[in-house]
């Protein structure tokens, strides 16, 4: 399951990397990144950042693991049940053998790796009245920015720059 899954982030990783090497922000990052300030977050265990998209929360000894853990602010969505949290305070996390707790921001636009090898979107719903982003590496090496939002009751993810909606699968988790 681990496996499919890395395979699966296959696109969100080459955008990570690639990201990294223009800007010199690391991929993984402690979850006090975007709000240094938050000192409570520096108390935040093992957990990091993974990109802007999602909060990791590693198991490090078998049947271990916290049983909460501190979100930044914002909407943040357990990626195995797409149940919403308001961040800015602890959460519970809950354990499994076969996954990792992990968390994904709201609004955020993940390349990932279609059942076909195409690149599909992962899109996590944004809060209402906000937006979000993600990047895509195309095959020409070019890095482009993508970005979320609310429109007519629905969540539309457009090419930065373009105004047009992206092609392709998109898929909004985190609604309803």
């Amino acid at each position: 399951m681990a496996l499919a899954e890395r395979r699966r982030l296959l696109p969100y990783h080459a955008a990570l990397g690639a990201s990294a090497g223009l800007t010199g922000v690391p991929a993984v990052r402690p979850v006090w990144w975007d709000t240094p300030e938050d000192r409570e977050l520096r108390e935040g265990g093992d957990a990091f950042l993974l990109g802007d998209a999602f909060l990791v929360v590693p198991v490090l000894e078998p049947g271990g693991g916290p049983s909460a853990v501190r979100l930044p602010a914002g909407r943040w969505y357990d990626t195995a049940t797409g149940r919403a949290y308001q961040g800015g305070a602890a959460v519970p996390v809950e354990v499994a053998a076969d996954r990792l707790p992990v968390f994904a921001r709201a609004g955020a636009v993940v390349p990932v790796r279609g059942a076909d090898g195409e690149v599909e979107w992962e899109v996590w719903a944004p809060a209402p009245g906000r937006g979000g982003a993600g990047m895509v590496v195309r095959e020409s090496g070019v890095l482009e920015r993508m970005v979320s939002r609310w429109e007519e009751g629905r969540v539309v993810v457009r090419e930065e720059g373009r105004g047009e909606e992206v092609r392709g699968t998109a898929r909004v988790r985190g609604v309803g």
